[in-house]
């Protein structure tokens, strides 16, 4: 659950604020980039949601049994674990590339005094169309999985 509710979180309040703030918030997410390390433990959270469900999984299914798969709450967590799976899946491919993105135009800026050149703004709208995708597809993926997750076991 800290990574349904971090994901929530981070797609509802810190990545809208920055986005109106524009070059106002660079300091505030260079603070969780850097101070509070988001980009690794986001991951690293994920990563351990993912093994320790798998294992809870196999151990609930008795090995991977068909018939305790093919039940109510077999397939509720099946359907769960797929949609978080799939969200891992876009984070790595469509979050943390661009975010790395947006992060090293925003440093670059940060240093220069001059305004942003037409590659750093397209850099950056680029980036910023991937993550409006990523939210798209990742959101309700993620609630999928939490919801599942949650009522699976009483069906």
């Amino acid at each position: 659950m800290a990574w349904f509710g971090g994901a929530l979180i981070g797609s509802f309040l810190p990545a809208p604020t920055a986005k109106a703030l524009g070059r106002q918030a660079q300091p505030f997410m260079d603070h969780l980039a850097k101070r509070r390390r988001i980009g690794v433990y986001s991951p690293i959270i994920a990563a351990l949601t993912i093994l320790s469900g798998a294992a809870l999984y196999w151990r609930d299914s008795g090995g991977l049994q068909v018939s305790w798969i093919t039940t109510p709450t077999g397939l509720g967590f099946s359907m769960g674990a797929l949609a978080g799976i799939a969200t891992f899946i876009g984070g790595a491919v469509l979050v943390w590339p661009n975010i790395a993105a947006q992060t090293a135009v925003q440093n670059e800026l940060a240093i220069s005094v001059a305004a942003a050149t037409d590659v750093q703004r397209g850099r950056l709208a680029r980036a910023g169309r991937q993550m409006q995708l990523a939210d798209r597809i990742d959101r309700p993926l993620i609630v999928t999985a939490g919801v599942m997750m949650a009522v699976a076991r009483y069906h």
